[in-house]
């Protein structure tokens, strides 16, 4: 006896050779692949049934990971940590994604393989280029004299001192803002009236409006970090500068600003982690401990604080001549294992539907 997907398979030859077209081919012989659902998907439909059961069975699924290593685990945690996002996008209630798709005992066993690899990193991390130390940075800062046509150097050292992705330097603004007695908004945090507002890297509303978040650099005046900044913008605008991200005939290129940075060893990515470094040591005071100086360097980065980071570690190395200790590096949430395989971004709905009813 034939197997069914080759019984199936041989109708539809069958079916051509008799120049049957394929949508009549299709109502003869139904294909009954299982419908895969992508994580958007899952979230759209829990929505729509308003069922938190679906949630629950959605969320449990996406935790599976493909197989036992650690790296499929950190990635079923993405999955499930995305879901969560999605569900939000699609309106479901924030108690109801707190309790059917956040699970604690998946994220807590993601979040010790990654707290164990960052560690095993942690005797060599990579170092910091001396022409972008602390001590280096803030001389050619306050040095700047922003009557001059801006170079290369200049666009560097102020990405670094605002901690930006070069995406922001053409949109980031520094504003100055001070409550009424009463009412202020949710955003606003005492002892900050200067914040940061259109930043990159937002989703959903928030991408269009994102809410001010505060400011924090390796300038402590934050009119002169403003001026810099401006600068740096205008000069841009007017064609003086080459933007970090376009070129000239406005096309997405980062060629020249990466050349510009390879010449150090180092990457965007990895200038704006020096300058969130850096800034959390020009704020820290006086012995501060790791765990402040983390929570400086994610304030000066815009990092949303929300949640309780579970990672402690910072791991951009210091200067080869630096006597600090390294700042800790924080730790992305994660999860981890159930015992079934599954596809990264969809799975089979049908499975779902069959534990359901089970229940």
């Amino acid at each position: 006896m034939l197997p069914d997907w080759k019984a199936r398979k041989d109708v539809k030859e069958a079916l051509r050779r008799h120049l049957f077209k394929e949508n009549q081919i299709g109502a003869l012989v139904p294909n009954n692949k299982k419908k895969r659902l992508t994580i958007k998907e899952r979230a759209q439909y829990c929505a729509k049934t308003k069922d938190v059961w679906d949630i629950w069975l959605h969320a449990l699924d996406l935790a599976v990971p493909k197989n036992n290593t650690d790296e499929a685990i950190v990635a079923a945690s993405f999955r499930v940590s995305q879901f969560r996002r999605e569900l939000a996008e699609a309106g479901v209630g924030s108690e109801q994604i707190y309790i059917y798709a956040k699970l604690p005992e998946v994220t807590r066993a993601s979040n010790e393989i990654q707290k164990r690899q960052l560690e095993q990193r942690l005797p060599n991390p990579p170092k910091t280029p001396k022409h972008f130390s602390l001590e280096e940075g803030l001389r050619r800062i306050q040095n700047i004299n922003t009557t001059k046509i801006p170079t290369m150097q200049d666009l560097a050292d102020v990405i670094m001192m605002l901690s930006m992705r070069p995406a922001e330097v053409a949109t980031l603004c520094i504003i100055h803002y001070e409550p009424g007695e009463s009412n202020p908004p949710e955003w606003y945090k005492p002892g900050y009236s200067w914040y940061c507002i259109r930043y990159i890297k937002n989703k959903g509303e928030a991408k269009n409006n994102p809410e001010p978040r505060q400011f924090l650099s390796m300038e402590k005046n934050p009119e002169r970090a403003k001026e810099l900044l401006t600068w740096i913008q205008d000069a841009i605008a007017t064609g003086k500068l080459r933007n970090p991200v376009y070129s000239i005939n406005g096309k997405r290129s980062t060629g020249v600003f990466s050349k510009f940075l390879k010449s150090y060893g180092i990457t965007a990515k990895r200038l704006r982690k020096i300058g969130g470094k850096h800034a959390s040591r020009v704020h820290g005071g006086q012995n501060p401990t790791s765990q402040h100086l983390e929570f400086l360097s994610r304030v000066a980065m815009r990092h949303k604080m929300d949640h309780h980071n579970s990672g402690m570690y910072y791991a951009e190395g210091d200067t080869s001549d630096s006597d600090l200790d390294a700042d800790p590096e924080p730790e992305p949430e994660a999860l981890a294992p159930t015992p079934k395989a599954i596809n990264e971004n969809t799975s089979e709905i049908e499975d779902i539907y069959d534990l359901y009813g089970s229940i």
